[in-house]
């Protein structure tokens, strides 16, 4: 079989393939505490995965154990794994002690970057914790990772 056609067939073969979507996930834990926030914090927990399509990324996921409804939900982006940083997007929380969020955001090239070197992260508020009561970064599925 000449070259030229072994190379055509296999480009239409990934052309027709579809996209995967890569998945992500992120255990939810107490956000940083210290003596005035942790009865507020502590106990709480949730977790979360999410799915990039293109540059599209959607969220979901459930947290419980608040000592205080949920108020609002943001993936965020930080300088690296585990160092906060500000929102750029927005999650629908349920109002309740126990519960579910989601949303979905486009993200820019930059965010992209982040998202593949753990640097974004779901944070949700609560009404006793506004500054954060859980957070957790994404990581992809399926690897191994060091915490």
């Amino acid at each position: 079989m000449p070259r030229i056609t072994v190379f055509c067939a296999a480009a239409f073969l990934l052309a027709a393939s579809p996209v995967l979507a890569t998945g992500y996930d992120a255990e939810l834990d107490p956000a940083p505490f210290d003596a005035t926030n942790r009865a507020d914090v502590i106990g709480s927990i949730g977790n979360a995965t999410a799915t990039l399509d293109g540059s599209t990324l959607t969220v979901h996921g459930t947290f419980s154990n608040l000592k205080s409804p949920a108020t609002t939900g943001s993936i965020r982006i930080g300088l690296a794994k585990g160092v906060p940083g500000d929102a750029i997007g927005t999650l629908t929380v349920e109002h309740a002690r126990q519960g579910a969020f989601s949303g979905t955001i486009k993200l820019s090239p930059a965010q992209l970057s982040a998202l593949k070197r753990q640097s974004l992260y779901v944070r949700i508020d609560s009404e006793k914790s506004p500054d954060g009561n859980l957070q957790g970064w994404l990581e992809e599925s399926g690897k191994d990772h060091v915490s």
